[in-house]
């Protein structure tokens, strides 16, 4: 089940693609926060409450595998579930844990709304 008004941080330095996302998913009924690299995506991490996080891999300033380190580091954020989504092919060893699903790019709308469900429903 979802939680009423789950906090999502949408991490992407893709303008366009993080405005629709954002958008989509408040009429879903999530609160969602926009940030353009994982070091701004972390200072929000402090600041709001956050449920779920969904990244890009490849962005400057901090990529979104440096963001899931930085945040599998601290205790605080260690259990968020982080949500990648990339072009790029999947690696081999997943990553080893640091994400809870993989979306790879293009995806659907429904395809996002289900990993998200589940993601918060095993949080």
């Amino acid at each position: 089940m979802v939680p009423t008004q789950a906090g999502i941080l949408i991490v992407d330095d893709e303008f366009g693609l993080a405005e629709m996302l954002r958008d989509m998913l408040r009429e879903h009924g999530y609160n969602v926060t926009l940030a353009i690299n994982g070091r701004l995506a972390l200072a929000i991490l402090t600041e709001q409450r956050i449920d779920l996080v969904i990244t890009d891999m490849m962005m400057p300033v901090m990529d979104g595998e440096e963001l899931a380190r930085a945040m599998r580091a601290a205790e605080m954020h260690r259990r968020t579930p982080i949500i990648m989504m990339s072009s790029l092919p999947t690696r081999r060893d997943g990553f080893g844990g640091l994400f809870n699903a993989v979306l790879r790019k293009p995806f659907t709308p429904d395809q996002l709304l289900s990993t998200i469900a589940e993601c918060l429903a095993g949080a």
